[in-house]
């Protein structure tokens, strides 16, 4: 079994990695979340745009608007493809983020279950230690006790 000191420095390193995790998990759900919000953003630029677009054109609109039109749809729809793309990768850097962080966990647990036995082995031979001293006590002061009866 390690020594005390070397599974307290284990733990240490253990709960340091665990918090880094914790922090990089963070700003991984935080980056999804902003890939998302972005990614709606532009859904609902296109659909605007496009509700727009369809409320001039029952007016009647000129072939050049109609190409602009097309050209800046076909942009944005670009734009949105590339942002699912980011938000793909987004999830999936907090899916590999979340079981990191998983494994640090787990592996700090192990070191604190590991700590804990070794505190409590520490303390059954302390208190073993201590009975057979109260015992030692107990009979050294039995037999000098029964010795000073005989010699009176």
């Amino acid at each position: 079994m390690p020594t005390t000191s070397s599974l307290k420095l284990l733990l240490d390193l253990a709960q340091q990695r665990t918090d880094s995790a914790a922090k990089k998990l963070g700003k991984l759900n935080l980056q999804q979340q902003e890939a998302e919000k972005k990614l709606n953003l532009l859904m609902q630029y296109r659909h605007s745009y496009q509700s727009h677009f369809q409320n001039s054109s029952a007016k009647g609109i000129d072939h050049i608007e109609w190409l602009n039109f097309i050209a800046f749809i076909n942009k944005l729809d670009a734009a949105i493809t590339e942002q699912q793309q980011t938000v793909l990768y987004a999830q999936n850097k907090k899916i590999e983020g979340g079981n990191e962080f998983l494994s640090c966990q787990r592996k700090l647990k192990s070191y604190d279950t590991l700590s804990q036995r070794q505190h409590s082995e520490e303390n059954q031979k302390q208190s073993k230690l201590e009975q057979k001293v109260q015992d030692e006590f107990a009979s050294n002061s039995l037999h000098r006790d029964s010795f000073l009866r005989k010699g009176d």
